[in-house]
């Protein structure tokens, strides 16, 4: 199993894997292929969700003495003439009511890290940054707000790529969020055919990228009209369904849809039968290595497609912030008028920005939250204050 590290200035100073490995997260005996990656590197938890490492960690640091306080939302970062020093909370904070028994100040000892997550939900900021994104549904909790990106911004953390988002291509609007449904996409993309309904062919290489294949799917969806809409698929036979994360809880769900023949599934989503089969038929010939695939899929699996047919709808959900705040190799944030770091200010994840650029490779978020988390609490329990 690949080892997860960051190298900086020659040395290797940070293992994630390791860390890992010592709070208990267990994988599976396998990698697969997320979009946008030249080869099979991604490593699942036996959960294969986020749940897979953050339980095991959660469960490790409260043995160790820990403490996580709860329904407590972070309202403020304090900052002053010598940095930052603390941050004003709400505690007892109900997300619904926003309810609470009161705002309180906490003074840092060593510095704050903050490690927020991304702002999905918060429509207006979304609006504001990316206007074309606001309908958009979003795969993130309901608690994503931008609350914390706008307290960096208003102590002067330097803003990143603002308006840039990542858009999940595997999503579906039969389930909220990313389901299992989306687990199982990624299986059917790597097996199966993505499909225009309005021309009964594929339109994109169903490995790419995620803003390739997220935008392929709008330039869909664009075709058709509020009385007519235009949903792109995807299918892919039994054979990929019985191996797929994802696809038991997701055909429970409805999410799924089994069609027994050929014609069931062109009849499913009102697609042109022959245009189907000519789009199965050619597929099944860049399998059996007897044509060159136009849109130059990776073939890690040869999987023939024969019925029955398992298939969900595609429209792309907003799924990461790809801008932030910036920050240092050493994870520290940027103060936007110095351009020098702001002393005793960390962060780590998604609430920073370019870390991965102007898109991201599937599974990179994770390994960006835990090196730079590490960086970020390795450079605060050092800091001399």
């Amino acid at each position: 199993m690949a080892m997860l590290w960051l190298i900086y200035e020659g040395i290797l100073q940070h293992k994630a894997y390791d860390m890992l490995m010592e709070c208990g997260v267990k994988f599976q005996d396998k990698v697969i292929r997320l979009g946008g990656h030249s080869a099979p590197r991604a490593h699942l938890p036996e959960s294969a969700s986020g749940g897979g490492i953050v339980v095991p960690m959660h469960n490790y640091l409260r043995k160790a003495g820990i403490i996580f306080q709860n329904r407590t939302n972070v309202e403020e970062v304090i900052r002053g003439d010598s940095g930052v020093t603390g941050i004003v909370v709400s505690e007892k904070y109900d997300f619904k009511s926003g309810s609470n028994r009161g705002q309180f100040a906490y003074k840092a000892k060593k510095g704050v890290i903050v490690a927020s997550g991304g702002w999905g939900q918060d429509h207006q900021f979304i609006k504001t940054t990316m206007p074309a994104y606001q309908e958009l549904e979003s795969t993130a909790q309901p608690g994503a707000s931008a609350t914390m990106i706008k307290s960096l911004l208003s102590i002067r953390a330097l803003p990143v790529m603002l308006d840039m988002y990542q858009l999940g291509p595997w999503a579906t609007p039969d389930e909220k969020g990313a389901g299992p449904a989306s687990f199982f996409a990624d299986y059917a993309f790597a097996e199966g055919i993505a499909i225009d309904p309005k021309t009964g062919a594929r339109f994109m290489n169903e490995l790419a990228d995620r803003r390739t294949r997220a935008d392929a799917q709008l330039a869909v969806l664009a075709s058709g009209t509020k009385e007519k809409p235009n949903m792109p698929f995807v299918f892919c036979g039994e054979a990929t369904a019985n191996h797929a994360e994802g696809f038991k809880a997701a055909y429970r769900d409805g999410a799924i849809k089994k069609s027994e023949t050929l014609d069931e599934l062109a009849k499913r989503y009102d697609v042109d039968i022959d245009a189907l089969k000519n789009s199965v038929n050619e597929w099944n010939e860049i399998v059996q290595g007897k044509a060159k695939d136009p849109f130059n899929k990776p073939l890690d699996e040869k999987t023939i497609l024969k019925p029955p047919f398992y298939s969900i709808r595609l429209s792309p959900k907003l799924h990461y912030c790809m801008g932030g705040v910036a920050i240092t190799p050493n994870a520290e944030v940027i103060d936007s008028n110095t351009c020098e770091p702001i002393s005793g200010l960390f962060a780590a994840g998604e609430v920073t920005g370019g870390t991965h650029g102007m898109d991201r490779l599937g599974g990179c978020s994770s390994i960006d939250g835990l090196v730079f988390g590490q960086i970020a609490g390795n450079q605060a329990a050092i800091r001399k204050v």
